[in-house]
């Protein structure tokens, strides 16, 4: 009886080291060659072809998936850039799989993102507490007072500035673009869920408590606040759900 053939082992098995790099990956790492930072011109195709030794539509295909990556910018008629939005990638695919969650009345799909950004907040606002310095206190004091001139219509901006002004200053780059992510995703759900809304004032003073824990350079009392905060966030998603 002849031996049967072994069936060819998936990619995901074929060791790391005897993988062919595709055009994007050699790309990829042409880019980190020549170092260019966010924003920077990439060498234009036909020295990209003359470089990797492909074609032009090999190229562009690979361009193209990086784009789609967010780790270029193609700007049409001026040439390919160098990606800023690190995770900007990930929002369609995030929204996507949200919406179906909120159209199928199941509250998990927003739970998870207020969930994951409680955690991550935790964290950095007791860090704040610790080490933001007067004038980044000022600028809160600021953004919190025109939160609380411009009531319930200018909320979602100064809210959201409320919070970037809280960790811009300790230059965690990764955790504001994960915050800006979950934030323009859990935005963009608001209308397909009609949930309640907080009262005006409720919102103030909420984020009233979390800057007078830094003014009194408390990390508990920030933590506890801005728990309350997402607390309050949550059960509202709770009485959507409950009354689908």
């Amino acid at each position: 009886m002849p031996a049967q053939r072994k069936p060819p082992a998936a990619v995901s098995e074929i060791p790391e080291r005897l993988r062919r790099p595709t055009v994007q990956d050699r790309i990829v790492d042409l880019v980190v060659e020549m170092d260019l930072d966010p924003g920077d011109p990439l060498p234009p195709e036909p020295e990209l072809m003359r470089t990797l030794g492909v074609s032009r539509n090999s190229v562009r295909e690979a361009l193209k998936g990086l784009q789609a990556l967010g780790i270029v910018d193609v700007r049409h008629g001026y040439g390919t850039y160098v990606g800023s939005g690190a995770l900007r990638s990930l929002e369609p695919g995030l929204l996507f799989h949200s919406r179906l969650g909120v159209r199928r009345e199941n509250p998990r799909a927003l739970l998870d993102i207020v969930e994951v950004r409680a955690l991550l907040e935790s964290g950095l606002v007791r860090r704040a507490a610790r080490e933001l310095e007067r004038a980044d206190l000022d600028r809160l004091h600021e953004e919190l007072a025109a939160l609380a001139a411009d009531g319930d219509a200018g909320r979602a901006g100064h809210d959201r500035r409320f919070h970037e002004l809280l960790y811009e200053p300790l230059g965690n780059v990764l955790a504001l673009q994960l915050i800006a992510l979950f934030w323009d995703v859990y935005r963009q759900l608001e209308a397909d869920m009609a949930k309640p809304r907080t009262d005006h004032a409720h919102v103030v003073r909420q984020h009233r408590q979390v800057l007078e824990a830094l003014e009194a350079r408390d990390p508990d009392a920030a933590a506890a606040s801005l728990a309350e905060h997402f607390a309050d966030v949550t059960a509202r998603i709770d009485q959507w759900a409950a009354a689908r």
